[in-house]
């Protein structure tokens, strides 16, 4: 994982060292500063607000809570795409803006702009959570993951340089068959990582893996998991196989909040000094241990704010007090990021990642929506949702990516569907195994 190149990482984070022990009251009047800073920001210069809050008659220096945010409507990702060139901040340049994108554990792609305070604070707020697990810089460090540009960028000069200063390694979290996780196993065993920082489903099949050969010679201080959901099973065996505890958290790449367990696993802390959360269900905020939508206002990016941002996950909040003694509030548990593991003809296990790595990465357009099912060891129905600028240009391209990972052996049927309904429960996911149970 590389550092920002920008001297604010290291200022935001010993910031957010001291502001994790502040008490509430100092916490929400910081916030609420942070907040009608970028509501002012966004007034000023971002034309699609500026719109919407004359239309409304919402004026940010009267905004002296939080709640006031309730007024204004919440931002979809459909939105987003309608609006994305008014969305942006009219006194940025271009080369002050960073594309970036997500793939959509939920299923539905989305590009965005950010800048480098965005990515020192969401850095600086992602450092001190894995610091509540014992990391600190310089610790040995191996990253399974899947992004592809996360996998490219290690590879430059630079990055290479601050994987060295900072002792880490990247591992690929795709393909992992019985051979690449003995080679990675094989890595470890020399690297001796002092952290392991994965997607829950990949360290859980290497646990597995490791499981049945009878292998538990690799212990790190911790395991650091996110992403797709960490299961309660999940966190057992990886805890068994690997002799230490676990480190959920939660994060995106289209928002700087961090959300991370303590020592204490009493619930996963939110970094409310980079952005406000509300848990809405039915456009009304839900009671505590109520489950609800995950609504995020960004307190740091001002090339293109998203305010009241519909993430696409689920949450439940709480108004319980950690026993570790931060006053940054709780998320009792997430509900959303059910992703399933594919598992091809050849005996590769590739995570339900997959998907959102691949939306984030190439320039995919026309495709709004969008669902793998494994409906058997050799068949993908692929579901979607043509967006305005399909072509079969860029379904090819899309379904050639998704070939040359499961491989020729593999079906994959297409059909065009007007509509991915949730589950019962509410969640949307983008990838479902009908040949896996658990």
């Amino acid at each position: 994982m590389k550092l920002p190149h920008d001297e604010r990482f290291i200022t935001y984070m010993n910031l957010l060292n001291k502001t994790q022990w502040w008490n509430s009251s100092e916490l929400e009047k910081f916030q609420l500063k942070k907040l009608k800073q970028l509501l002012k920001h966004a007034n000023d210069n971002v034309p699609f607000y500026h719109e919407m809050f004359k239309k409304l008659n919402f004026k940010p220096d009267n905004v002296t809570n939080i709640n006031n945010l309730n007024r204004l409507p919440i931002l979809t990702k459909d939105i987003i795409r309608n609006n994305f060139e008014k969305l942006n901040a009219r006194n940025y340049s271009k080369d002050r803006l960073i594309s970036s994108a997500t793939g959509g554990s939920t299923g539905t792609p989305m590009k965005f702009f950010i800048d480098k305070r965005w990515q020192a604070c969401n850095m600086a707020a992602a450092y001190r959570a894995w610091g509540w697990a014992g990391y600190r810089l310089g610790d040995k460090t191996a990253f399974l993951w899947s992004a592809h540009q996360d996998i490219q960028n290690s590879k430059n000069f630079v990055a290479k340089a601050q994987k060295f200063i900072l002792r880490d390694i990247t591992l690929d979290a795709f393909d992992l068959t019985d051979e690449t996780i003995e080679k990675y196993i094989s890595i470890f065993n020399k690297f001796k990582p002092k952290f392991i920082n994965s997607y829950s489903s990949a360290i859980y099949l290497i646990a597995d893996y490791m499981q049945k050969r009878g292998i538990n010679n690799i212990n790190p201080r911790a395991i650091l998991t996110t992403a797709d959901m960490l299961y309660d099973y999940k966190r057992k065996l990886i805890e068994q196989i690997f002799n230490c505890d676990v480190f959920d958290y939660y994060s995106g790449r289209d928002t700087s909040l961090q959300a991370a367990e303590c020592s204490e696993h009493f619930g996963y802390h939110l970094s409310i000094e980079n952005a406000v959360v509300e848990f809405v269900k039915e456009n009304e905020i839900v009671s505590q241990g109520e489950t609800g939508k995950i609504i995020i206002t960004d307190l740091c990016n001002y090339a293109m704010p998203l305010i009241r941002y519909e993430i696409g996950d689920l949450g439940v909040p709480s108004d319980e007090k950690c026993p570790c003694g931060r006053k940054l509030p709780i998320m009792k548990s997430i509900k959303g990021r059910i992703l399933d593991t594919i598992i091809t003809p050849d005996g590769k296990m590739i995570s339900g990642m997959l998907l959102p790595a691949i939306f984030a990465y190439y320039d995919i357009k026309g495709i709004y929506e969008y669902q793998i099912i494994q409906k058997r060891i050799d068949m993908l129905l692929v579901r979607l949702v043509k967006g305005k600028d399909y072509s079969k240009k860029n379904l090819n391209l899309f379904i050639n990516i998704i070939k040359k990972k499961v491989g020729d052996d593999m079906k994959i049927e297409i059909q065009f569907v007007e509509k991915i309904e949730p589950t019962a429960s509410g969640k949307h996911r983008s990838v479902i195994s009908e040949i896996l149970k658990g």
